[in-house]
This record gives structure tokens, sequence and C-alpha cells, in this order.
């Protein structure tokens, strides 16, 4: 079964693959050489991120993981990183419950 399965998902995957490796390599000689991983690597966290950020939490979270990376960056030892993230997930999380104690408090004045 296996190997039927990698048989049948090469047909469709292959040339996708071989025709956007030239599409990239064609557009990737026209990016300046000044933005180089410094353009590229954002962009692709941002491409991977992005679709992921549906609810207030989530946006929430990111915006100030964002936010406070930018702000501690110059922290030693790349602390600033760390101490973003711990401050971006524990506002995803008050804010999470935050929408769910109002959920309850609107199905409570409903009822």
């Amino acid at each position: 079964r296996k190997v039927s399965y990698f048989f049948g998902v090469i047909p469709p995957v292959c040339p996708m693959w071989y025709v956007l490796t030239l599409v990239g390599a064609i557009l990737g000689s026209a990016i300046p050489p000044e933005f180089a991983l410094d353009f590229a690597l954002p962009i692709t966290f941002i491409a991977m991120i992005a679709p992921m950020l549906r609810s207030l939490p989530h946006l929430s979270a990111a915006t100030v993981a964002v936010v406070m990376a930018l702000v501690c960056a110059p922290l030693p030892l790349n602390l600033g990183l760390l101490v973003a993230a711990l401050l971006g997930m524990m506002t995803g999380a008050q804010v999470e419950l935050f929408v769910e104690r109002r959920k309850l408090k609107l199905k409570q004045e409903a009822a």
C-alpha cells in the first residue's frame, strides 16, 4: 500500500515542484542581494503563521510576541525572544479566558 500511495502522490506533486523551483530560481535572482535571507526568512515565517491566526487570542498572542521581540531584542543571550514568546503565550491565554467568560456572561444574560 505504501508503494502505491507514493506512486499516486508523485505525479501531481513532482511537476509542480520542478516548475515552482524554476520560478523561484528565476524570481530569486531578481531580489537585490542586500535583502538576501533578511528578506526571505521573515516572509517564509509570515506565510506559514498567518493562516493560523483566526481568533482574537491567536492574533493578540502573535501581536504581543512580535512587539515584545522587537522591544526586548537588545537583551543579552537572545533572551528577548524567550521573553517575547512567554509574554505572547500569557497574553493569548488571558484573552482566551476573557473571551470564554464573555461568552458565558452573554449566555447567562440571554437566559
